[in-house]
């Protein structure tokens, strides 16, 4: 098996994958989903809400602000329960609550937006709650899901008969993502790796057969991965091959006694 980054900046990961099979590189990204862990709020405790919005709906929106942990709390602190308190008040004027009003008792988790609205006070309106995180993972809930996209596809080819091209550029018009370019004397293929395998090229060249044929290469697949924020895409990756190391362990003993004599 062979990797190689294709991208890792900010929240975005692209790796390529060859020699693999789709149902090992499809376990990951289903890990990735609903297994890797992050944190975030499970229980609020509202002490005083004369807003006008409901204790529940309240609740609802804190519980979905995503909370930027430190990633070593996965493996050194599993058990860590982090107390988040939110106290907010409207004297003369109209104010709005947002994330970053929300206080941490831990440096380690924090809401990863300051900015996201929570509650707007009238004068004489006031909140204080309390909100308590925890770790959990995907398959519990959507908030403890650390990605936004976690994908998979083949890897492109992208071939171009430059003997019978005419070069009309109905290929170059139609393509989604952009992938060719046309010089004086030929067609070229720019970026390969950006080909969604929508074969519109092959259907809007004129030529019979066309000049142009897309595959792809068995075996061999570019991973996107997007981070939510609260953990580097990286971790997350690296988490979920662990889980499935951990799985297929489990069940190489539970196997084992199974067929012992």
């Amino acid at each position: 098996m062979e990797l190689e980054v294709l991208e890792l900046e900010g929240d975005t990961l692209r790796v390529l994958v060859k020699g693999a099979h789709t149902a090992f590189v499809n376990a990951l990204r289903r890990i990735m989903i609903a297994e890797v862990p992050c944190m975030a709020v499970e229980v609020v405790s509202i002490v005083e809400n004369s807003s006008v919005l409901d204790d529940e709906v309240l609740a609802h929106r804190i519980g979905l602000v995503p909370l930027k942990m430190d990633p070593r709390i996965v493996e050194e602190e599993p058990d860590k329960i982090v107390r988040l308190e939110l106290v907010a008040e409207a004297e003369n004027e109209t104010i709005t609550v947002y994330s970053g009003d929300m206080k941490s008792d831990s440096p380690d988790v924090v809401p990863l937006y300051p900015n996201i609205p929570i509650v707007k006070l009238a004068p004489g309106q006031r909140i204080y709650l309390i909100a308590k995180a925890r770790l959990g993972t995907g398959s519990e809930h959507a908030r403890w899901q650390p990605v936004s996209v976690a994908a998979h596809k083949y890897l492109p080819i992208v071939r171009v008969d430059v003997a019978r091209c005419t070069l009309c550029g109905k290929c170059i018009e139609i393509c989604p993502k952009r992938i060719f370019d046309k010089t004086v004397s030929a067609l070229k293929v720019k970026n390969v790796l950006a080909c969604t395998l929508c074969r519109d090229c092959v259907d809007a060249c004129p030529l019979d057969p066309p000049a142009i044929d897309v595959s792809w290469e068995e075996g061999s697949y570019v991973m996107y991965i997007e981070s939510t924020g609260v953990l580097p895409p990286d971790f997350i990756l690296k988490q979920a091959t662990k889980v499935l190391e951990r799985k297929l362990n489990e069940f190489e003993e539970k196997l084992k006694e199974v067929l012992s004599p």
